[in-house]
Parts: C-alpha cells; structure tokens; sequence
C-alpha cells in the first residue's frame, strides 16, 4: 500500500535518474538482476524449511550479468502442498524485499537513495504479479498445476483450444467440466501472450525509443550499453522466441521428412509389389526386390508419345504404373495393349538386340523404368531370372501354336502365360475324370496323358505342347472324357476365373470370344478331346 501511494508522487519516476532515460536504464538494469537473486534466495529459504536439500547454488551469468540460483529438483520428493509453498517463497520473498524499499522511498523523499528505493519496490512489486500470473509457465503456474494435480496443463489447454473446443464449438457438443477449465486456461493464455506482445510494443515506443536515440548519440559505448540492456530485458523474450521458432522449424522440418519417408516407403512398397507380379521376378527374396525398386526411375509421357521404337537399342526395362500403351510391330502389326502392372522390352536387354516392336502410349502414362546396368546385375546375372525370361518366350511361342490361341496377339499371350502355373502328375495319377466340373484348361509341358471315354474307349495320347480342356473356359461343360498321366507328367493351368478376368482385360465379351475360337471345336485334337 506505501509503494502504491509512492506512485502518485510526481518526483518518483521509474525510467530516469536525473532525467537521464540512460542512466535509469542502467540502474533498473542492476536492479533487475538483483531481484532476481532475491527470488531465488525465497526458493532456497523454503526449500531449506522443508528439511530438504539444495543440491546447487551460487552465482551464475544470467544474460551476460551475475545473478543468484538455487536447484530446487529435490522439492519433487516433497508433498503437493510443499511444492505450492516453496513456489511461492519466491514472489513472497520479492514482496517483503519491495516492501522495505517501499518504507525507505517514503522516508527519504526527494534523494537518490529514496529514488532507488522506489525503483526497487517498483521492480520487485511487478516482478511479484507477474510471477504469481498462473497463464504463464512461472511461479504461478506451477502453484496451480500442483494445487489441481493437473500436470502438462498449459500444453494440454492449448492443445484443447487449437483442436478439440472448436470441433466441439461446430458440432454443438456437451462439455464436461474439465473441458471447460482447459478452455478457460487456454483462451486467457493465448489472450496474455497477445496483450504482452502489445505491452510490450507500448513500452518500445513510449520509453525505450528515446533511451536508444540517447544511448545512440553517445557513440560506441552509448551501442554496447544499448545492447547490454536489451539482453536484460529483452533477451530473455528474445531466446524463449527464438527457442520456439526453431523447435517449431524443427518439427516441421521433422514432420516434412518423416512425410516424406512415408511417402518414399510407400512408393518402393508399391514397386516391389508390382514387381512381385512380374513372372520372371517370381521367387525373388524382399529385399532382392526392395533393392531392385530403389534401382526404378519415374518417366513419364503424353499421349501419343514414342517410348522407344523398333530397331533402337534396348537399353531400359519398363514396368507401367498407369496408364495404356501398345505395341506396333514394323509391318504394322499390333501385338496389343500394355496394361499397368505389366513390364516390356526385357528380352532385348537380355539378348543384347534391337527393339522389335514400337511401344506408344494411348493415354498419358507413369512408367517405372531400369537400366540395363542394374539389369544385368538383378536380373541377367542370375541365371535363373534369365531363364524364366527364355521361359516365357519359350511358352508364349508353344501357345501361339495352339489352335485354341490362334488369332492372339502377343501381349494376350504374354498375360496367359503369366497366369499358368505347373501342375505335376505321377504314373497313372488322373488329372480329372469324366464328369467333373470344367475349372481349368491344360497345356503338357513334360511327358504324355491318356484320353479315355466314359465307357472306356481310349482315344488319344497327348504329348508335349498338346492342350486339352478348352471347352471348360469357353462354355463351362462338366468334363467328358477322364485324362490320365502315362509316366511322370507335367501340365500348366489356366483356370477359368484367370480366364474370364483376361477376356475381360481386353475388353473383348466372352461371347465374342467363343464366336473367334469356334474354329478350333473340331480342329487339331480332334473333336472328341475338344469336348474334354
């Protein structure tokens, strides 16, 4: 109550000494410190009350200037209502201290010592409000934190206010009582932090502009006090916003590099399984395959764009991400439609030839694209990728010779080769007898089969590159004839729903399918096996 009365005294003023904005700012630069000293040693004082230990004290440079501490981290061990009381000695040991100065200001009015007797009391006076302000992260905050048991409160109201009151405001939701606290705390605290921003701009244009311009005029020194000062004052603003700007510049460079991994280990996820479906890759380990994805490059090309054209050297494998293509062949021959999911020009990387076909694209596509240095080292050094290439040429050019597949282009081919898998059959083991459902159809790959009627008529014997069970795909009939392995036999499968999903794939109806493959019923193997 005296310093609120020695306020109103005209010759108290807080900024000057003598009328010198520079000299008050030195002093109230001094006193500042101090009472920062005096604040700690409240700390220490209770903490010493509670039989506890203070683990550290002593001077340190705060900002540049010598200053009191005091480690109060044993205080964790004492009880909730103890740690209320040692938060407190501190703004109560700057109140007592701002009370004596208050009593020697009133009592020598008029000199020097009364005059920093009112700047103390002014400083200590603040210093306690300011403390006590349970919104920012002093004193008064952790009084309320442990007087609630409310631990992170600051965070978690901001958090709430940022997120979850406005979602709440929008849907019209109830609150709980703790919700409403969090809402309170974090709206005052955000409305602090703008009136201190705005205090604080006050204060530079009223007072600090003109210490500075007197500061300036002096010269060298008048700059290094100017500096000394606004460390004091400023500088603790200064670093808490500059520790807040780089932890926030922190975490979204964090958060863009942890985005951008994600994004990095879903696209190779998606690699590898694109891979996995390429036939001549099957059977490679994960990270054979993890290791080639990392290896792809994106291209990208327009409708109507060449990839490459026939008679140009092979120098790249490609997998089709998106997007359509086709391939020509020189006399004009289309070999068909590349669909995602499908790769192309491998076989000239591994024979070391020209393209043989021009591939075009039918719409804009995204193409995952290999070199032939990391080719040859994933795939044509290893003997067994490169003999599943040979492989699937190889089949490709038995099935075209198949009547049932007379009239498919290449790419057909290709994806049905894809799709077939090997089945084996020991010495007189039935493949399936006459009756059974019609699921899939058969070309022989080794050895040789028996075709037997139901009354037990034996009609033919199948031998490498024979196909049977063709009927099954094109109308679905139960079979009607047994087919039985004579020695050691092995057979790819095509199975009906492979089937139809490839019809449909090339857009063509299955009707119009049986209309085209007609011609082969009564060709080739002769009817009686075609009805198998």
């Amino acid at each position: 109550m005296l310093w609120f009365e020695e306020t109103r005294v005209p010759a108290n003023q807080l900024i000057t000494v003598n009328g010198s904005y520079v000299l008050g700012l030195v002093v109230l630069t001094a006193l500042q410190v101090l009472s920062i000293s005096i604040h700690e040693a409240g700390h220490a004082l209770a903490i010493r009350h509670f039989g506890r230990r203070v683990r550290r004290f002593g001077l340190a440079m705060y900002y540049l200037f010598p200053c009191a501490y005091v480690d109060a981290t044993d205080m964790s061990l004492g009880s909730r209502w103890q740690r209320v009381i040692v938060s407190l000695s501190g703004p109560f040991a700057g109140a007592t201290v701002a009370a004596a100065c208050a009593i020697v200001a009133a009592a020598t009015p008029g000199t020097l010592v009364g005059e920093l007797g009112f700047k103390a009391a002014s400083l200590l006076v603040f210093q306690f409000f300011l403390n006590l302000l349970p919104i920012l992260e002093l004193d008064g905050y952790h009084i309320l934190v442990d007087a609630l048991d409310a631990p992170f409160l600051r965070q978690r109201a901001l958090a709430f206010v940022r997120g979850q009151a406005i979602r709440k405001i929008r849907r019209r939701a109830r609150w709980t009582l703790e919700e409403v606290g969090l809402a309170v705390f974090g709206s005052v605290a955000i409305l602090i932090s703008f009136a201190t921003l705005l205090l604080s701009v006050l204060v530079w244009r009223s007072r600090i502009v003109v210490a500075a311009r007197e500061l300036l005029e002096l010269g060298a020194v008048g700059v290094l006090v100017l500096l000394l000062i606004a460390l004091v004052f400023v500088g603790p603003l200064a670093i808490a916003l500059a520790a807040r700007l780089f932890g926030m510049t922190r975490a979204a460079l964090r958060l863009s590099a942890a985005r951008r991994a994600r994004l990095v280990a879903q696209e190779l996820t998606e690699r590898v399984r694109l891979l996995a479906r390429v036939r001549f890759l099957a059977g490679m380990s994960g990270p054979s395959l993890a290791a080639l994805a990392s290896h792809l490059q994106i291209e990208r090309f327009d409708v109507g764009a060449i990839v490459f054209a026939a008679g140009s050297v092979g120098d790249r494998f490609y997998l089709v991400r998106s997007g359509r293509l086709r391939a020509i062949a020189p006399d004009g021959t289309d070999y068909g439609t590349i669909i995602p999911g499908e790769g192309f020009g491998e076989l000239a990387l591994l024979d070391r030839s020209v393209r043989s076909a021009t591939v075009e694209a039918l719409e804009p596509v995204e193409l995952w694209s290999l070199g032939r240095g990391h080719f040859n080292r994933w795939v044509k050094d290893r003997y067994e990728v490169a003999a599943r290439i040979r492989a699937n040429r190889d089949e490709r050019a038995a099935l075209a010779g198949l009547p049932f597949f007379k009239g498919l282009n290449g790419q057909e081919l290709t994806r049905i080769v894809a799709r077939m898998r090997t089945e084996r059959f020991a010495d007189g083991e039935v493949v399936f007898w006459a009756g059974d459902p019609g699921d899939r159809y058969y070309v022989i790959r080794e050895g040789h089969a028996r075709v037997t009627l139901p009354d037990g008529q034996s009609v033919r014997t199948l031998g490498p590159g024979d196909g049977f069970g063709d009927l099954a795909l094109l109308f679905a009939r139960p079979r009607s004839a047994t087919v039985t392995a004579e020695g050691p036999l092995a057979v790819a499968t095509l199975e009906l729903a492979d089937f139809v999903a490839l019809v449909k794939a090339s857009g063509e109806k299955a009707r119009d399918f049986r209309a085209r493959t007609a011609h082969y019923v009564d060709a080739g193997l002769g009817g009686t096996v075609a009805r198998s």
